[in-house]
């Protein structure tokens, strides 16, 4: 029996009246709502797809990927956590300078990605507070590792098209 069908058994047994109050009261579509997302949840264990530090997760195939980067001479560092990672592009891999923040580096990046059709998040600002260029990856828990594959792709080919001539 879902959720929805438990509230209507519920209201049928007991006076017969949908009262409720404010959103956060006890507002029966907004429980049946999430307890649905609760057991989409469990059901395909997507807590543990975002451990990065399980073998055979989401999380974790996104991380090996994502470090196969650093071997880019645009990138800098590969960080994060589970299913949100961020990836630092240098000017100058030896010594971490950044590119020049009139470049735009970061927006550059994304907007090239984009019309891959692949969604990152630029950011720059990160060394200085206006120098420093990244950008974020934040799949959902969903994602397949050939996803994942694919997204990667797309991310080092748009870094190599974005990157000024060594």
């Amino acid at each position: 029996m879902l959720a929805s069908e438990k509230i209507v058994a519920a209201i049928a047994r007991g006076s017969g009246a949908f009262l409720h109050g404010f959103t956060y009261h006890a507002h029966p579509l907004s429980l049946a709502a999430g307890r649905e997302v609760l057991r989409y949840t469990r059901k395909h264990d997507l807590v543990r797809a975002a451990d990065s530090a399980s073998a055979g997760t989401a999380a974790n195939h996104l991380q090996s990927a994502l470090a196969t980067l650093l071997d880019h001479r645009a990138v800098g560092d590969v960080r994060g956590i589970g299913l949100l990672w961020g990836v630092e592009f240098v000017a100058d891999k030896t010594t971490k300078a950044p590119f020049f923040a009139d470049l735009n580096f970061a927006g550059r990046v994304a907007d090239a990605a984009k019309k891959r059709g692949l969604l990152v998040y630029p950011m720059q600002g990160s060394v200085n507070g206006h120098s420093g260029d990244h950008v974020l990856v934040a799949p959902p828990a969903v994602i397949t590792t050939a996803q994942i594959d694919w997204a990667v792709g797309r991310l080092r080919d748009v870094i190599e098209e974005t990157c000024p001539a060594a």
